[in-house]
């Protein structure tokens, strides 16, 4: 079983999503793509790197003279968590006003309605309704 992994901040989420896209990479690689969202020093990536791999986001193996970092955990896992959390403690474990706000707030394309009837449908079957 494994254990609950600590929140993540914006930052560490930003250099979870590099990871997650590049798979193994260089604290290099992590450098230079966090730089087209935030100007930062090498050292304080290096320092955000050591840190998820303290958390246990990420593992860390040296390949020759540079350090590798990997994820440890899929991005859909710890997204699903937060998702959950932000659902339980804002949304009060209820879905309804997510769905309301971005179905008003963006166009929704014909295949993200086909999905949210899908969804219904799939819920309506298993005769999920709240009392």
């Amino acid at each position: 079983m494994q254990k609950k992994l600590p929140e993540l901040s914006k930052t560490e989420w930003n250099i979870m999503n590099i990871c997650w896209k590049k798979g193994r990479v260089s604290a290099r690689v992590i450098y230079e793509e966090t730089l087209l969202q935030k100007q930062r020093g090498y050292q304080t990536v290096k320092t955000m790197l050591d840190r998820l791999v303290e958390k246990g986001y990420l593992r860390r193996e040296k390949f020759g003279p540079i350090w590798l970092y990997a994820p440890t955990i899929a991005r859909s896992a710890v997204m699903a968590r937060e998702i959950e959390t932000f659902v339980g403690t804002v949304l009060d474990n209820t879905l309804t006003p997510l769905f309301v706000h971005f179905a008003r707030k963006e166009k929704l394309s014909r295949e993200e309605l086909d999905e949210l009837r899908k969804l219904i449908e799939e819920n309506e079957e298993k005769g999920n309704d709240k009392p």
